[in-house]
């Protein structure tokens, strides 16, 4: 865990959260801090929870935050103390007590979150232009607020000294702002308020908090924290939603028509496998190997978020099993299966050298969807849909992909446009933008 986020409700949470979670951090919010443990929070970059504060006693609202602090301080994170966009509820009593578990530490209060309406100026905090006292947060039945200087807001609420740093002189940028803030907590301040009023401002307060080298606890909605997380980890780049794969084993003219509209309609990363090299025991491993090598190739390229196998895509390719039969020796029941377990091996790898970007997975015919779901120890599907008649949508069960979307079809099911229509279908199950660092 990098970061402990403590909010006065679960709303602000997993507010902040979600501006972590765009910027490539693993995000969880819990709604009860006492089911926190070393394990659950060792999965995370981001842990917030919620202290449901902001309308109780400061006394108490000071015990929670502390108690908050103490259950993680073994795991030594940065705290950031998620206050509300109005500056509702205990805000002094809850920087106090961070700063009184963490004696080396200082907070930096950036009410501003501009992408909301809210900026502050001259000390004072605007919402959509209109100071706050003005607004109707000073109606707030539990928590009003009546006063828009945000400096004289915690200081009326906190124990420590407070200073505040305008506009102009974040408008000098990082390197002189960090002299600033040394410079007042020098003078013995321990929280220091700081105006924003662009998103490019916060930035370089994050930016001139990084270069004190002090233990900074931003105190804020969200914007200042996500900014300060990525001074010091990197910022983050959109990656595509994760990929479709498909595997048809089961070869006929309605399968081939099926092929021919996907390549015409979706340009997907088609591969085709030598059916006569998966029967052969002594060339099997070096086509598996040919085609995981163009897979992963096309992977890499990511020029299509459909990827797929198949050993034909025309009718003049597709075997004839019971000559095939006559000239090996061997059923025409083996020769199929022999395939089949080829295609399944294929997908299999296909899937580990993805790294997860393989998100869904499309099997046409009975028998390579089974030995698919052998092959990844799947123990069952959770069926969810029908695309069409005898077409089928649902999640794995178990295995080492479980709850991975999937759709099974019969080989002779289906139109032309069929193969399409599950495609898009399973890309809707899968089509999010993620964020990665």
């Amino acid at each position: 865990m990098k970061l402990y986020v403590i909010a006065d409700d679960l709303t602000g949470a997993n507010a902040t959260s979600v501006l972590l979670a765009k910027e490539g951090f693993k995000c969880s919010t819990f709604i009860d801090s006492a089911l926190l443990n070393d394990e659950n929070m060792s999965r995370c970059d981001v842990v917030a929870i919620s202290t449901d504060s902001r309308g109780i006693t400061k006394e108490e609202a000071y015990a929670r935050v502390s108690e908050e602090v103490q259950r993680v301080k073994h795991l030594q994170p940065v705290y950031t103390k998620r206050i509300d966009s109005t500056l509702r509820g205990n805000i002094g009593a809850e920087i106090d007590a961070i700063l009184d578990q963490d004696k080396n530490s200082i907070a930096v209060v950036v009410a501003s979150y501009p992408d909301s309406g809210r900026i502050s100026i001259g000390g004072f905090l605007l919402v959509d232009s209109v100071p706050l006292q003005n607004t109707l947060v000073a109606k707030d039945p539990k928590c009003p607020v009546t006063n828009s200087s945000v400096k004289e807001i915690i200081q009326s609420q906190t124990k420590f000294k407070v200073s505040d740093i305008q506009i102009s002189d974040v408008l000098r940028g990082e390197e002189f702002l960090s002299r600033k803030i040394n410079l007042l907590v020098d003078e013995g301040n321990r929280i220091i308020v700081i105006d924003a009023v662009t998103n490019d401002e916060i930035e370089t307060i994050a930016k001139a908090s990084a270069l004190t080298k002090l233990n900074v606890i931003p105190v804020d909605p969200g914007p200042f924290t996500k900014c300060l997380m990525n001074t010091k980890y990197g910022s983050s780049h959109v990656g595509q939603g994760k990929k479709v794969f498909f595997a048809i084993g089961s070869v006929s003219k309605t399968t081939i028509g099926q092929i021919e509209n996907l390549v015409a309609t979706k340009s997907p990363a088609l591969v085709k496998v030598n059916p006569l090299k998966l029967i052969d025991d002594e060339q099997i491993d070096q086509e598996v190997e040919r085609v995981l090598h163009i897979i992963e190739g096309k992977l890499k390229l990511n020029q299509s978020n459909i990827v797929g196998i198949t050993t034909t895509t025309r009718e003049d390719e597709v075997l004839n099993l019971s000559e095939l039969s006559e000239k090996l020796g061997m059923d025409e029941e083996a020769i199929s299966v022999k395939i089949n377990k080829g295609l399944a091996k294929i997908t299999e790898l296909a899937l580990e050298l993805s790294n997860s970007s393989i998100g869904a997975l499309y099997t046409s015919g009975g028998d390579v969807t089974m030995e698919v779901m052998k092959r990844l120890g799947v123990e069952g599907i959770d069926i969810k849909d029908e695309i069409i008649p005898l077409a089928v949508y649902g999640r794995f069960i178990g295995g080492k992909y479980p709850n991975m979307p999937a759709i099974t079809k019969g080989g002779l099911i289906g139109d032309k446009k069929t193969l399409s229509l599950c495609i898009d279908y399973l890309a809707t199950k899968v089509s999010t933008q993620y964020y990665v660092k």
